[in-house]
């Protein structure tokens, strides 16, 4: 019998489906992948060719004639102004036009800019770019490179402003020989045509931490009054795309509110402003910066003075560039006078336990809410990020803290649990019921409803009691999730056999049979991405098919059924682009999920498919005829 006019031709659409897939397939393996290595391999060559030509420049030198050891920066330093940069150069090239001092620490490493004193080139050693690389992650790279991001303190004259006072162009001398590290400053100097001598001091940790402290000699005849002010520049790069879970862009603590923008809130001119009225009063103490997944570059101003602060776009010919910055209270200098003043810039990675101490020791609030807790979520994420540090601490590997967190959530949705499964499990039993009230009934919609209600009364079963305690769980589900998608700790963190970084999709496909087949059919364009479905997704979407099979199916429609079929592997496939780390949690939790619910069911004697699967593989076949 053929399908009814309402009934779709499944056989057909399978077929379609297969016969369309081998042709991409074909498309792919015979055309465009031809394509795409001949394509790659005249990149290579190009790029080859451009090395080839590149000149070959000497090494910078710190002002006093001491040379600066600045690996991957052969250029000399040259007179000309950063400002005056247009479009993207190469990194080498950007750290040439200024000379540099060196910077060494325990966690960094990198080199300081004479011009305008710049924290414009840090690399952050305990982090690599690649699981595979030995490189580490750099940070901040000086402005007219591609990924520029430098952060600058300097001052303005209340009568000239910026002019004539330390900014982001003024040259500071150093010692020869300077070099900083945790146990020896950075001492700079800077005199100024209106008689200001400027002492600039620069101290490291051995982590992310830098302590800017100026200070300030009027020698000259006159009172003047002066305002420090600090920045942090960021230049557009591919890397500030939108990330859908975890915030990119700026971030502003101050007034005990905590805001953040995208690049394109940013962009839109929805950037914060304080305070936010023009005839508001100036604020005290607080942060901002911009802020990554894993990464933040943060000022932290002097706490106790007045300041105005603003998340700015600045436009430049290759693409707008972002800006934040903060103006403090002004000094009143009478001739012969000094002042003082300490600020500080963290540069490094979003490491809770580390925040959290510095805001302890430094007295700056909430330091550590420059992670993403989610928002209304924050509630359920810290606790569980507390509780994903303490396993990782006493187990000493995030991959099994991540098994063990699981179990511990279980256990604490136990009763909810327990409380569903019973709902689903009674209406399993009167399914038989059920389903001949409906093919009784079957073309009288409304007594068909009635019957069931009386069913339901009879049986004493709420059909939405199973559902209630899913939903309770649903804040928890989301919580777990935003945890291992910010957490640091997952960051190229390996699990048990393929998976080398929790923090990266499963690098198998099914496609090439885990690896089995020479080729990477996930480098394909095109259907490339389609096919990046991983081992884990796999075992995901089983594990999904059977939590499934164990719940009482309410859908009574065949076409319905047929979709909800579908949905475990429709989410194999969603699940294959998330991290493994998430992909191995929800795996676990379906399987004790499954564990909780069998065993459940057998202390009720109710059928599950599990004893039903073993039943029917034991049971001898009947010979045909």
């Amino acid at each position: 019998m053929g399908p009814g006019p309402q009934q779709p031709d499944t056989k057909n659409l399978i077929l379609a489906f297969a016969v369309s897939m081998m042709i991409l397939l074909g498309f792919q393996v015979f055309y465009a992948g031809p394509q795409e290595e001949a394509r790659r391999v005249e990149i290579a060559r190009q790029a080859e060719i451009a090395k080839a030509k590149a000149p070959v420049t000497p090494a910078p030198a710190v002002a006093g004639g001491t040379a600066a050891a600045t690996p991957g920066a052969p250029a000399a330093a040259t007179a000309i102004p950063e400002a005056a940069l247009t479009a993207p150069v190469p990194r080498a090239q950007a750290l040439a036009f200024s000379p540099r001092v060196p910077v060494e620490a325990g966690a960094l490493k990198g080199t300081i800019a004479l011009r305008g004193a710049r924290i414009d080139d840090l690399q952050l050693l305990r982090y690599r770019e690649t699981v595979d690389a030995p490189q580490p992650v750099t940070l901040m790279h000086p402005q007219g490179s591609e990924h520029g991001q430098y952060a600058v303190f300097g001052w303005k004259d209340s009568v000239t402003g910026e002019t004539g006072m330390p900014g982001e162009n003024t040259l500071w001398t150093a010692q020869p020989g300077a070099r900083l590290t945790p146990k020896t400053p950075l001492v700079l100097t800077a005199t100024m045509p209106n008689g200001l001598a400027f002492t600039r001091t620069i101290t490291i940790d051995e982590n992310y931490l830098f302590t800017i402290t100026d200070s300030v000699v009027n020698s000259s005849a006159n009172a003047l009054t002066i305002a420090p002010y600090g920045l942090i520049n960021r230049h557009r790069s591919e890397s500030d795309r939108a990330d859908p879970v975890n915030h990119q862009g700026s971030i502003v603590f101050f007034a005990d509110r905590l805001k953040r923008n995208t690049y394109k809130q940013i962009d839109e001119n929805k950037a914060v402003k304080v305070p936010e009225r023009a005839d508001d009063p100036p604020v005290r103490g607080g942060w901002m910066g911009f802020s990554d997944r894993y990464w933040q570059a943060t000022l932290i101003p002097d706490q106790g003075r007045l300041l105005t602060a603003g998340v700015t776009t600045i436009p430049m010919s290759d693409g707008p560039a972002y800006q934040v910055r903060y103006d403090s209270q002004p000094f009143a200098m009478a001739p012969g006078s000094s002042v003082s003043l300490t600020q500080m810039v963290y540069a490094g990675g979003k490491s809770r336990a580390l925040l959290e101490q510095y805001s302890k020791d430094l007295g700056v609030s909430r330091l550590d809410d420059s992670l993403d807790w989610g928002g209304w979520l924050k509630p359920l994420t810290k606790p569980l990020h507390s509780l994903l540090l303490f396993f990782n601490g006493h187990i000493g590997h995030v991959g099994l803290a991540i098994l063990a967190i699981t179990v511990v959530i279980k256990l604490l949705t136990f009763p909810l649990v327990y409380s569903s499964y019973r709902s689903f499990a009674k209406l399993r039993d009167v399914g038989p019921k059920m389903k001949e009230i409906q093919t009784k009934f079957a073309a009288d919609k409304q007594r068909q409803q009635q019957e069931m209600i009386k069913l339901y009364q009879t049986e004493k079963i709420n059909p939405v009691a199973g559902c209630i305690p899913i939903l309770l769980q649903m804040p928890i589900f989301f919580a777990l999730f935003k945890v291992l998608s910010i957490a640091i700790e997952l960051r190229h963190a390996p699990f048990f056999g393929w998976i080398p970084d929790l923090s990266s999709k499963d690098p198998t496909t099914v496609f090439n049979l885990f690896g089995l087949l020479p080729f990477d059919p996930t480098s394909w364009p095109l259907i490339g991405g389609l096919l990046a479905i991983g081992a884990w997704p796999i075992l995901y979407g089983a594990s999904f098919w059977l939590l499934q099979k164990m719940q009482p199916s309410q859908v009574t429609d065949p076409i319905q059924a047929k979709v909800f079929a579908l949905m475990p592997w429709l989410f194999a496939i969603i699940f294959a682009g998330f991290s493994s780390g998430l992909v191995i949690y929800y795996t676990w939790s379906n399987l004790l999920t499954i564990i909780q619910q069998y065993a459940i069911a057998k202390s009720m004697k109710s059928a599950n498919p599990i004893d039903d699967f073993f039943a029917k593989l034991g049971k001898p076949k009947t010979p045909a005829g």
